[in-house]
This record gives structure tokens, sequence and C-alpha cells, in this order.
């Protein structure tokens, strides 16, 4: 690691502190306390997936009594404390991921977390569970690169049985060896993590706890709300809303038949990297619930695949790949923050032009189409004779 990535580290770092100080201290970090409380709630046996806790957060707990299990140490530290060991620990555990990506040397994995910094500031700002779900994806793909398959299959489980994003990631088993024997590992730290809370809940107490958080994930969407994914952008709202299980499923099926008509160049490392990038695009942009911090997660991949398929040098990228990457920066990592753009024109943007969802569909399109259509490119080549593609 050269000086300047750990400068990088500590410009990141003294964001977090920052970030997590103003909230703290002026009495915000509202999704700390939340967690906080329901973690608090678990343990003390009183469910929060009720009508209840919603009056007084003012928002709903979606996460699984998993969760109130890994948040236990952050809840049970002095508030502050807690604070800020949750939001550092988030950030440390997402630029080793980031630094740890294959196939991206220490300047590009750099410039990728120099690009990611804002999205990184507002997950921590909102003391985001979201920049750790990112910072898991990473960390699955990497294990799996490095063929610590167990390992690997545990975080993708570990996220899928907090916040349901993370089960996507199973996709990607399919272009390792040794499926079949991943997938037993799946099933085997699946039914061990779900049953974790026995620990306080009691065999018999899981149950009830579980149909109460799919209820609770099935009936929070509010559908007159904002928020900035395909399904509630204009002009298709009107059609996509009203149907977005049916939405969400036909573009999984779509997305899913083209992976299996691929199934050739399931070892590419390349292709790999798209299929990553396009599933941690998926769960955002097809989203019945995603807010301007969840860019936190596409953005990552986003960056992955942008990273991965140029570098450092600007000459070879398209002027439409530098357009899509300059407003996706601008419209997810300038624009929600206050201080740096005016709030009431980020929301005409977003809400009224509902510039950024676009933006970024094409741009996951983009990473659909090039994962699917071309095979290497300029910056993954692997050997000197390899051809690349202009798309």
């Amino acid at each position: 690691m050269n000086k300047y990535s750990k400068y990088i580290y500590w410009l990141g770092f003294i964001i977090a502190v920052a970030a997590t100080a103003i909230e703290l201290f002026r009495g915000g970090a509202e999704n700390y306390v939340d967690f906080r409380d329901a973690t608090l709630n678990f343990w003390n046996g009183i469910s929060s997936y009720t009508d209840e806790f919603v009056s007084a957060h003012g928002r709903y707990f979606i996460y699984s009594p998993l969760f109130c299990i890994l948040f236990a140490p952050f809840a049970f530290m002095p508030f502050y404390v807690g604070g800020f060991a949750w939001n550092l620990l988030g950030y440390t555990v997402f630029y080793y991921a980031v630094k740890n990506l294959p196939g991206l040397s220490d300047n590009k994995s750099s410039q990728m977390m120099l690009y990611l910094l804002l999205f990184v500031g507002q997950s921590l700002f909102c003391f985001q569970f979201n920049l750790l779900v990112a910072a898991i994806f990473l960390w699955a793909f990497i294990l799996l690169d490095r063929d610590h398959n167990f390992g690997a299959v545990f975080l993708i489980m570990l996220s899928a049985t907090t916040k349901i994003y993370g089960v996507v990631e199973l996709a990607l088993l399919l272009c390792y060896p040794h499926f079949w024997r991943n997938m037993g590992y799946a099933v085997l730290c699946g039914v061990g993590l779900v049953l974790l809370p026995a620990v306080r809940l009691g065999i018999d107490g899981l149950l009830p706890w579980y149909m109460d958080w799919f209820h609770q994930l099935s009936d929070h969407h509010d559908t007159t709300g904002v928020y900035y994914s395909l399904i509630f952008a204009q002009p298709i709202r009107v059609f996509a809303l009203p149907y977005m299980r049916w939405f969400q499923v036909v573009v999984l099926a779509i997305l899913g038949i083209l992976f299996f008509c691929c199934y050739k160049r399931w070892s590419e490392p390349s292709f790999r990297i798209g299929v990553l990038a396009g599933l941690m695009g998926y769960i955002v942009i097809m989203s019945e619930a995603a807010e301007f911090t969840t860019y936190t997660i596409a953005a990552t991949g986003y960056a992955l695949w942008f990273f991965h398929r140029y570098g450092k040098d600007m000459s070879v990228i398209p002027w439409y790949d530098k357009l899509l990457a300059s407003a996706i920066f601008l419209f997810f990592g300038v624009m929600p923050i206050d201080i740096l753009f005016p709030t009431p024109w980020c929301m005409y943007i977003h809400t009224t032009l509902w510039l950024g969802v676009w933006t970024f569909f094409i741009a996951w399109c983009r990473i659909i189409y090039t994962t699917i259509y071309t095979t290497t490119t300029s910056s993954i080549s692997t050997s000197p004779s390899t051809s690349t593609s202009p798309l």
C-alpha cells in the first residue's frame, strides 16, 4: 500500500469522525437510535415490529432478529462510544474491502475509494447499515476469488439473514467451482444464523418473531412516498408501482436467462465482476424503498465495474462512460448533501425530472450489456493479444 492510500484512508476516517460527531452531538443519529432501541427491545423480549415502535421512532424497523444479536455490542456501549464504534467499524471494513478487490492495482483501488468517499460520507452521516452491506458484498467476492468458500458463503448468508439484499449474491456461486458444496454451506450457515436469536427468544419464540419481521417487510412500503428507484420513476410509475413484485420478478428472470446463456463465460474474471456489479445495482434500482444512502451499494458496484474496465488512462474511456460516471457522482454523491447543493434543486432534479434514477438505470444497463456482450477490456486483459471492444 503506497502513502497515498494511507492518506485516502485517513481522509475518510476524518470524514467518518466528523459526520459521527455532528450527528451525535446535535441530537441526530436517528438510525443509530433506532438500531439501539430495537436491539435493547429484543434483549428485553419486546418486539420492534409494531405500530408503537413506528410511532415512537417515525420509521419501521425492517431488520431481522439476527441483526439485534449482531448489533448488541454497540447497543450496550455508552451511547456516544457505540455511535463512533459503529460508524468507524463500517468505514474501515468498507475501505479494506475496496483495497483488497482482485484485479485492482493500488492506484485503481485508491481512485475507486476517492470516487466513493461522498457516498460513504452520506451513509456514515445517517449511521446506515448500507455501508456494511456493500462491504459484505465485496468481501464475499474477495473470499470467493481466494477460494475461501465457506467464509464467502457465510458472509452472503449473514447479509441475507439481516437485510435480505445479500441473498442475490448466491447467484455468483454458479461462477465458481464446487457449487453444490457451497450451496451446502449456504444451507448450513443459513440455518445456523436463523436459529441464533433463539439464545434469547428460545426455539418456540423464533417463528412469531420471524413472522412479524416478514410482515413488516411486506407492509412497510409507502406507495405515496418518494423513493429513488425505477418503480417510482415517472413516467412508468403508474404502470410499475401497482405491479412492483411482478416488475421485480420479470426483470430478475430476464437477468437470469441472460446469465445462463453466458454459462461458458462464468469463469472469466471480468464476467464475474459484471455479475456482481449488476446484482448490486439491481437490489437498489429495482427496490421499493431506495433512499439516497441506499445508492452506496449501487454506486460501489458501478465503481467496481468502471475502475476494473478502465483504470488510470482516461484517454481510453468513451465519452458516454465518462458522462455516466460523472452524472452518477453528481446526482447521488454531491446533490444529496445540502451544504453542497440546494435541497429544492436536488428534489426537483430527482423527483420531478427523475434524472438521477434514469441516469443510474442507463448505467446499470451499460453494466449488463458489457457483461453479456464483451469478453475482456483493456484494463482486465490477461494477455497482450486479447482484443478489446469499444463497447
